[in-house]
């Protein structure tokens, strides 16, 4: 069962680690800014700018791995900053960041999804892994894994996850999957700000090309 305890906020809570069904398929990017990323069409479906007052949120917490936040100064206006300790033997699924309460789109299950946000951790290296997953079990999800290997400075993340048949649920999940076996352990500090989350649901073409 994903959920249990307090409901609304965010709160502590536990969980059994589920599978992701996502593999990685593009990786548009971790820069400096978003000027260096590439424009895709699609429908924006979640932002989060941290500016407005939490609800939806969640920190799951699993196996040793553990966490606390607080609101902070962000890349642009507020932020949010979690101190989390993740021992070396704990899989990333074991500490999670994560948004339950996504209305399905429609072609949820047809097309790529893009996930763009900034990214601050105190020590690297660090992986941080973004899935829109199902909200019931086997709770499977589209991913991708994104190394960290800069510390103490914002990072602008652009990636796409790819299409899963499988995202049907009336509810679906934004998850951050925090640290991973091979990086920095120990405390860190990860703050993040501007979510944004997109289906790629608009058809894109390239014009005015000529054959020389």
């Amino acid at each position: 069962m994903y959920r249990n305890g307090e409901q609304g906020g965010m709160i502590m809570k536990q969980i059994f680690a589920w599978s992701t069904g996502g593999i990685l398929f593009l990786l548009m990017g971790w820069l400096p800014g978003p000027a260096g990323a590439q424009e895709i069409p699609g429908t924006l479906i979640f932002q989060q700018t941290f500016e407005e007052e939490l609800t939806d949120w969640y920190l799951v917490q699993h196996s040793g791995a553990t966490a606390d936040y607080f609101m902070d100064e962000g890349k642009e206006g507020q932020g949010i900053t979690l101190i989390i300790t993740v021992p070396p033997t704990v899989a990333m699924n074991n500490l999670q960041l994560t948004f339950e309460n996504i209305e399905r789109p429609e072609g949820s299950d047809l097309y790529d999804w893009r996930v763009t946000f900034w990214i601050r951790t105190r020590t690297t290296p660090f992986t941080i892994r973004p899935i829109v997953a199902m909200s019931e079990d086997p709770w499977t999800g589209t991913s991708v894994n994104i190394p960290i290997e800069t510390g103490g400075e914002w990072v602008y993340v652009d990636t796409v996850l790819p299409a899963g048949d499988f995202l049907t649920t009336d509810i679906l999940l934004l998850i951050f999957h925090m640290g991973n076996p091979g990086d920095e352990f120990g405390e860190n500090e990860v703050s993040f700000d501007e979510i944004n989350l997109y289906l790629l649901d608009q058809p894109a073409g390239i014009t005015g090309w000529e054959l020389l």
